[in-house]
């Protein structure tokens, strides 16, 4: 198709067809805002049609693009492929570049955060950055290193989701009190979104103990919801056509024509426009109902999950999930060997292994502890390195882990003799972890 537009200058009602493909142009301005869009149709064994539409819509506000893929077909089928990204957000990307949306660059580049940058994290987790598209945060590990590969990522989901990158393990935990531990960190992925409604989180382990395998859910993750998510309706094919006819039967009155041929065209265009919009919110709703019927946590990406509600935060990453683990190990070990609940708790057990944060915080917190006589400011450094924040009080300190102060931890000021640094250690663990 390329090679048969090669040299054709697309301008308002430009029109290209072959047999099976077809390209159309179209183009409004008033004095509030100016919309083009150009719409490529392509049909496959005459039945099934793929379009793809690419509309602008630019004002004093700033410049939107959507660039939508649909599919559907004359005859019934099972089942409609959802197709690849289009290219024209590669070429996009390419060769225009994807400009601003909020405090965030549109690239097909990673975003690398400098130390310095605690503040803008922050806004990106608690959903304050005044960004539009959803944002991949990746958190460094223990090496201070991404566990996948950002760059990848970036051009996997380019004019799709922002990848930032994080310097540094340490900038993790400063980041850590900033977000109350809403942040992913060692390594972890997440999914944080403009308007704050969720995040998902992907940690380095079990199924996702490969980065190739993490950077493929994490892609696809992204591309499923944003298959669900509404285009604003200014950057529609449908509300395009609709100015177009609109405006031009208004031309047709104010010229006082009595072309009654003309009247009809332009107001069947009208009509198909706001029936082809019917049609797009007819599919999102039969989207959204099927959603519905899935069972509670199970995704048609993903495979047949469980999913477990609950109101309570992590404390530290993979908290809830660790928790949840050893009791079902607990549970396993007292089944009835060869029955079928420890068969599916030992399968739920494999498929959902340990974070390594809990027992990552415990070996840190056993060091600091073990010889502890006063609070010297490199204990206190490391106490809050690790999310504590110590209080006075008396002849005692108190310590709150990530400001939750329903479970506070009362630490002398002077260790009694060798055994008390881990006798609280001890008294710490049974306590919060």
């Amino acid at each position: 198709m390329a090679r048969k537009l090669s040299g054709i200058k697309f301008e308002d009602g430009t029109s290209v067809s072959t047999a099976n493909e077809s390209v159309l142009s179209s183009s409004f301005k008033d004095s509030e805002r100016e919309t083009a869009g150009v719409r490529y149709e392509k049909r496959e064994d005459g039945e099934i049609r793929w379009i793809t539409d690419v509309v602008g819509s630019k004002s004093k506000d700033g410049f939107i693009v959507a660039v939508q893929l649909s599919v559907d077909s004359e005859l019934p089928v099972e089942r409609l492929d959802q197709g690849k990204r289009p290219y024209i957000l590669k070429s996009l990307m390419e060769r225009i570049g994807g400009g601003v949306d909020g405090d965030l660059i549109v690239s097909d580049k990673p975003i690398f955060l400098k130390e310095q940058d605690l503040s803008l994290a922050a806004d990106i987790i608690c959903a304050k950055a005044n960004y539009t598209m959803p944002v991949v945060y990746v958190s460094a590990d223990n090496r201070d290193k991404p566990f996948i590969d950002p760059d990848q990522t970036a051009k996997w989901l380019s004019g799709m989701a922002h990848v930032v990158v994080e310097p540094s393990r340490s900038f993790s935990f400063k980041l850590m009190r900033e977000v109350y531990g809403e942040n992913a960190y060692g390594g972890a992925v997440g999914i944080y979104w403009p308007d704050g409604v969720g995040k998902w989180l992907f940690l380095p382990t079990g199924n996702y103990s490969d980065p190739k395998e993490m950077q493929i859910a994490v892609s696809r993750k992204v591309r499923a919801s944003l298959l669900s998510q509404r285009t604003k309706r200014e950057c529609t094919w449908s509300n395009l056509q609709e100015l177009i006819a609109r405006h031009r039967l208004q031309e047709l009155k104010d010229s006082g024509s009595n072309d009654i041929n003309e009247y009809i065209r332009h107001f069947d265009a009208e009509m198909a426009s706001k029936d082809e919009e019917i049609q797009r919110l007819e599919a999102e709703l039969a989207r959204a109902k099927y959603a519905r019927q899935l069972p509670s946590g199970v995704s048609n990406t993903d495979g047949t999950n469980l999913a477990l509600a609950s109101t309570e935060r992590d404390l530290y990453q993979g908290e809830r999930l660790d928790i949840i683990i050893d009791s079902l190990k607990a549970a396993a070990d007292a089944a009835e060997p060869h029955s079928r609940r420890r068969d599916v708790l030992t399968d739920i057990i494999k498929q959902n292994a340990h974070s390594g944060e809990r027992e990552q915080i415990l070996e840190r917190l056993k060091q600091v502890l073990r010889q502890y006589d006063s609070m010297t400011a490199s204990v206190r450094a490391e106490l809050e390195s690790l999310g504590f924040a110590i209080l006075e009080d008396g002849k005692h300190y108190k310590l709150i882990l990530h400001e939750d102060s329903r479970y506070p931890f009362i630490l002398a000021k002077t260790g009694s003799d060798w055994r008390g640094g881990l006798n609280a250690f001890s008294d710490l663990k049974r306590r919060i972890f």
